[in-house]
């Protein structure tokens, strides 16, 4: 089953194809950055020039209505919509740290993450892994 995964502004769809597209901007560096749209993959594309480097927070925007993307969370994290079907929807929340590998599915109350460095970034739930 297809993820659509959208703008929580505007509704656009941000994976029309077989990548997620989001509008970036590190410092007065800009660009299209291409995520992958299955759970847990980090693979990325950036433009050449941009000179990403591990630890660089870059921040996350709508490409459609350019509305910030920062996530309610905190601000080192960027938030999008997605959805399977009509029922099954809910946010995805993911670091905008480079070399950071965090990835949240919120649906209802259930969530699940992805990501080496997810089990230890659960807390801003107030809860922690399964079994601690």
């Amino acid at each position: 089953m297809k993820r659509t995964y959208s703008c929580p502004k505007c509704a656009a769809v941000l994976n029309p194809g077989t990548k997620i597209i989001l509008r970036a901007a590190l410092g007065k560096k800009k660009g299209l950055f291409l995520f992958s749209p299955k759970p847990g993959s980090y693979d990325l594309i950036v433009p050449e020039d941009f000179g990403l480097e591990k630890g660089d927070q870059t921040n996350f925007a709508c490409p459609v209505c350019g509305a910030d993307l920062t996530s309610g969370k905190g601000s080192t994290w960027a938030e999008i919509a997605f959805s399977t079907t009509p029922d099954d929807k809910g946010s995805v929340i993911f670091s905008k740290v480079y070399g950071h590998h965090a990835t949240y599915f919120v649906c209802g109350d259930e969530i699940r993450w992805y990501g080496e460095h997810a089990p230890a970034s659960i807390n801003f739930w107030g809860a922690g892994p399964e079994g601690e």
